[in-house]
């Protein structure tokens, strides 16, 4: 009998590592877009007078 060569997976810790690495840079990529996005507003808010 001959046997069925497979292909060669990854192991799971490797897949959940970069499942884990994707994830947190989409967050830190969300976070920096965030801060950004709140600079701008408080500095329109300052330059129309509505906060000090």
């Amino acid at each position: 009998m001959k046997s069925e060569q497979r292909k060669k997976l990854p192991n799971k810790k490797i897949i959940k590592s970069a499942k884990f690495e994707a994830k947190e840079q989409f967050t830190k990529s969300a976070l920096e877009n965030l801060k950004t996005e709140k600079d701008r507003i408080v500095n329109s808010l300052k330059k129309s007078g509505e906060i000090d």
